[in-house]
């Protein structure tokens, strides 16, 4: 079962930063084998001890935090979970997990290497008992073309108590944020017959999943800057009054319980007293309960679940939420812990808490998928900037866009855009300027209101905005002229364009007429996306041959949908006395050169069935010339495409001939993950480090020169006629958030001598570049 338990974390990485224990500083707080030490890839460091006790499980203390090239300070005394409650709507059990059973000692699983891929396993008593990994997380940031991929420490450990197991989590960001969580996995632990099924979910004939309740609880005792008598909570509030929203921050003077409110926006800050950052302002950590949507309100017999957050004086013998130790006079849970002292000059305790509401399913048998549950623990003023970013900080600029050049020439830089149908990264871009909203009638539904070109070292991209959404039934009639010689001899006449190429719906052709007869090659399909009113299309530079400048017009046909208006942009693009009557775009040159220039896909419901439709929307590597000849040379590189998303990593390919699933070993695709030509097999273009051949994925062990391959994995894959796809988990390629790529196609596994590679021998340089977002 532990295989697919962990699934979540067998997505985390990979490799870890600086793992070893730091002796001198392992020795302030705990013995080395309690030592957790890691430098993130940004050179952020986490630090902390561990210990491990029958009810919490593991707890975490003394915990670091130091910003690159800052200052190591204290954020927590100690953290742990406080308490798991699983009150079932029948009423029949109402379970206090951590108290009553415990995450330690016997219910404690033991990890295997497998559940802690790429990290390291630390014991207790000879048992392993938790994994500490460095795990890639969302983007830090993405802002225009300063985009950074974060990465966080993760150490976990695994509780089975009945038929479930437990996950607790942490993650430490490498921005200074902190997010427990626990994951919930195994197996439903109670039915009930159908004449119950008003407390569950009717799972088949006569037997029904009781629905229950997983109030989660964490104590979590701040000592920022490593004094604990000098903090001060405050609860953040938002009203609203005529459109603006106002803050209000109010400290707690005594102990406080307090609930989530979605309507003000509540959060809770802890601050340090004395210690401020460069710009004045207090350091503290911000508390977020995101997860509010379902709340527990129990019983009078269940206290301290009538409130989500709990401020409180630290004691010794409160240690869980609910059935805490009445000994020596402690009481038995929060609600009775909060007794109006006074917070001045002490040690602060918050108890954060979360729900997840767990309706069975069918799909929850026989082994229920992982439900995570988290809270948020952020930074706020702790840093004087983002520290991840080296970008100067930005002022407000209130100063309009200027219009477009008078005489309507554009050019722009491509980095950046993603074929998806959003405009929103064209914003920064130079457009065409705004056409007039001059077209009526139900079926005149073309009416141009603006247009971008962009280019980069590889690729030219084209988006427009309509009035209307765009008919793709009709797409026919969404037409752009493009003249690249600026020649009116040569070329389909037009306005004042002799135009050599036309972008028609998706598709563009180039002109082989005389002129003024209707004749057109095809060219190719572009990458395309439309999305209500917008459309974005790329395709290869070298589909225009070697032009550094076009002129274009965009002409809208509404006879396609039954109407009789023609919409042009410019609107002066027939009008002999015009002064604008087409739009020059000169190509932007990008630093560098070839095909170095990375494209980046971030893709959502890819099916791997052979099928490349649901690739449309994205960038592809371009087009491959067709430079492969004779009966035993079948293997010829069409196109390709790479995409990922949290988990995984997407591949296609599209070939001359179909592709042959008897001799798949000729298809290779070589990876090179830290962009080091001197590391990895050394095939000319690129240092790899992976290969993809036929269906499996390889790691190379060899010393550059030598044929030493492992395998990596057996990947998802499908193959129809001319056309291929796979995928495998991310980590597969280790923490890389950038590559290099190329395919080689070894013909003589068919009895050639030909081998092609894309992109080709002659390209500089050889490989194409792909980010991670």
């Amino acid at each position: 079962m532990k295989s697919s338990v962990y699934a979540y974390a067998a997505t985390a990485l990979l490799a870890l930063g600086n793992c070893l224990p730091n002796s001198v500083q392992a020795a302030e707080f705990c013995a080395d084998q309690y030592y957790v030490e890691a430098t993130l890839p940004n050179q952020s460091r986490w630090d902390m001890c561990w210990e491990h006790r029958n009810r919490e499980g593991i707890v975490l203390h003394n915990i670091h935090y130091t910003p690159k090239n800052g200052t190591r300070r204290m954020v927590l005394y100690q953290a742990a979970v406080a308490q798991i409650h699983v009150p079932y709507d029948d009423n029949g059990a109402r379970y206090h997990d951590v108290s009553d059973y415990g995450l330690g000692g016997n219910y404690m699983s033991a990890l295997t290497a497998q559940e802690c891929v790429g990290g390291q396993l630390l014991s207790y008593s000879g048992k392993n008992v938790l994994c500490q990994q460095v795990t890639p997380r969302d983007d830090a940031y993405s802002v225009d073309n300063d985009r950074l991929q974060g990465d966080a420490l993760s150490l976990f450990s695994v509780a089975a108590i009945g038929a479930y197991n437990y996950i607790p989590q942490w993650r430490f960001l490498d921005d200074g944020a902190i997010e427990p969580s626990i994951g919930a996995t195994g197996a439903l632990q109670r039915f009930g017959a159908a004449n119950i099924a008003e407390h569950g979910w009717l799972l088949e004939s006569n037997k029904v999943g009781i629905a229950h309740l997983h109030n989660f609880f964490w104590k979590l005792d701040f000592d920022l800057g490593g004094t604990g008598n000098d903090d001060v909570v405050e609860e953040i509030n938002y009203t609203q009054n005529a459109g603006k929203l106002t803050r209000a921050n109010t400290p707690f003077t005594s102990e406080a319980a307090r609930s989530v409110n979605p309507a003000t926006l509540r959060s809770w800050r802890v601050m340090d007293g004395s210690l401020k950052n460069s710009k004045g302002l207090a350091l503290s950590y911000e508390i977020q309960l995101p997860e509010s949507v379902q709340r527990d309100v129990g019983p009078s017999t269940e206290p301290f679940t009538h409130n989500d957050f709990y401020v409180t004086k630290q004691k010794s013998c409160e240690l869980f939420a609910s059935h805490n130790p009445t000994t020596n006079g402690c009481a038995e849970n929060l609600s009775a812990f909060v007794n109006n002292e006074s917070l001045g000059g002490q040690d602060i305790v918050v108890w954060p808490s979360t729900t997840f509401y767990h309706m069975p399913r069918a799909e929850d048998a026989p082994r229920m998928d992982t439900h995570w549950s988290h809270i948020r623990v952020i930074p706020r003023d702790w840093h004087d900037k983002n520290p991840l970013s080296t970008s100067a900080e930005t002022t407000a600029d209130t100063t309009p866009p200027p219009p477009p050049p008078a005489n309507g020439t554009v050019s722009n830089n491509a980095n950046g855009i993603s074929v998806n149908g959003n405009l929103n990264d064209w914003t920064s871009l130079t457009s065409f300027g705004r056409d007039p909203d001059d077209v009526s009638g139900t079926n005149n539904k073309l009416n141009w209101l603006e247009a971008w070109a962009a280019n980069d070292a590889d690729r030219i991209y084209l988006a427009y905005q309509t009035k209307d959404n765009i008919d793709t039934s009709g797409f026919w009639g969404y037409q752009a002229y493009l003249d690249t010689d600026a020649s009116t001899t040569s070329g389909y006449r037009t306005g004042a364009l002799g135009a050599d190429y036309l972008l028609e719906g998706a598709n563009l052709w180039r002109y082989t007429g005389n002129g003024t007869s209707w004749s057109w090659a095809y060219q190719g399909r572009m990458t395309s996306q439309t999305s209500g009113t917008a459309a974005e299309f790329s395709f290869p530079r070298s589909w225009l041959g070697n032009s550094s400048e076009f002129r274009l017009l965009f002409w809208g046909n509404n006879a396609a949908f039954g109407g009789d208006a023609k919409d042009v942009y410019p609107d002066g693009a027939f009008n002999t006395t015009s002064t604008t009557r087409y739009f020059t775009y000169k190509m932007y040159t990008p630093t560098g050169t070839g095909t170095a220039t990375s494209i980046s896909n971030p893709a959502a419901n890819l099916s791997i069935n052979g099928n490349l439709s649901d690739w449309n929307s994205l960038t592809s590597f371009g087009i491959d010339p067709i430079d492969v000849a004779g009966a035993n040379n079948p293997l010829d590189w069409q196109e390709g495409w790479l995409a990922h998303d949290s988990s995984n990593v997407y591949l296609a390919y599209r070939t001359l001939n179909a592709v042959d699933t008897s001799k798949l070993w000729a298809y290779q695709v070589y990876f090179d993950t830290d962009s080091n030509s001197t590391t990895g097999y050394d095939n000319g273009a690129v240092g790899a480090e992976y290969m993809l051949e036929g269906r499996t994925l390889w790691r190379y062990t060899g010393d550059g020169d030598s044929w030493s391959w492992v395998p990596q994995g057996s990947t998802t894959n499908a193959f129809s006629g001319q056309t291929a796809e796979f995928s495998f988990p991310r980590s597969w390629l280790g923490s890389t958030t950038n590559l290099r790529l190329m395919f080689r196609g070894n013909n003589a596994v068919f009895g050639g001598t030909t081998e092609d590679v894309y992109p080709n021998a002659s390209a500089n340089p050889r490989y194409f570049a792909y980010r991670f977002q």
